[in-house]
């Protein structure tokens, strides 16, 4: 039988600072000096996962905004106690070297029945992480986890609500754009953005351009892009009023959000038009 609660992360938002419209994770940049914290999600996992986090960092579960590039010096690890519902709690600092820079990070893996979740934090500069240090201490004084409802499930599809939502959406979208070392830094910009729905519950996302043949989602080869792109490729269902969208791939991504109106329909603040 299916899960009836998993463990969620509550926290109070560090101060002093702005939280982007881009999720998950949580991000939030600091006002007046270059530093960030993202909280991610609680996501299952298979293994053992703290000797992963050891091993890798986990590397693979940060944005690529965030993610490090070259480690100046091995991580230090630390256990910590006291967090209330959390199974185990490993600290990790280590020192990126980003083009001879030095930019001091911090990441805490929070493990709870058989999942887990990250607070990572980092600094463009040792100064910037000594003014956002405070803020980082009283945000972890809130963590917290608690029991909330288990997602719905997405194997079934909408049924007949879904002939409602199927269909081709545009909007414009934030787009992480990779820096070239000595020409450009890594950047966000603004880019087309879709996603496809099909009556029977698939969906896929894409950027820049979607071609759909006749503009007909079932003429969509929703198994090939499942195949190559999974990270962008899941499924959906209705639950409770609100459209449920569970995206597959390396870093599963759960989205809620209303059902279309109109021919619109609202993902993390961008509004997507109905082609």
């Amino acid at each position: 039988m299916a899960q009836q609660s998993v463990p969620v992360l509550h926290y109070t938002p560090p101060a002093n600072t702005y939280r982007s419209a881009l999720s998950p994770p949580d991000d939030y940049s600091f006002n007046g000096f270059n530093a960030s914290v993202q909280v991610y999600p609680f996501r299952a996992f298979t293994g053992n996962i703290e000797q992963a986090f050891e091993t890798t960092l986990l590397r693979d579960w940060i944005s690529p905004m965030h993610r490090e590039e070259t480690i100046a010096g091995p991580p230090q690890f630390s256990r910590l106690n006291g967090l209330p519902g959390a199974q185990a709690v490993i600290a990790a600092t280590f020192v990126e070297n980003r083009v001879g820079i030095q930019r001091p990070h911090m990441r805490l893996l929070i493990v709870a029945s058989g999942e887990a979740a990250i607070v990572d934090a980092s600094a463009a500069t040792l100064q910037s992480w000594q003014a956002a240090a405070p803020s980082l201490d009283a945000l972890s004084t809130t963590l917290r986890v608690d029991a909330g409802p288990a997602p719905p499930s997405v194997a079934h599809g909408p049924g007949s609500a879904g002939r409602s939502v199927a269909g081709l959406y545009m909007g414009f979208k934030r787009k992480y754009m990779a820096g070239l070392y000595g020409i450009s830094a890594a950047h966000y910009e603004n880019a087309l953005h879709y996603y496809l729905f099909s009556p029977d519950g698939r969906v896929y996302r894409h950027y820049d351009r979607l071609d759909v043949p006749r503009g007909d989602p079932s003429g969509f080869d929703f198994d090939t892009v499942a195949r190559d792109d999974p990270e962008n490729s899941g499924r959906y269902t209705i639950d409770r009023g609100q459209l449920y969208i569970q995206m597959q791939g390396q870093t599963p991504e759960s989205i809620r959000a209303d059902l279309p109106r109109d021919g619109q329909l609202t993902i993390d603040s961008v509004v997507y038009a109905r082609q």
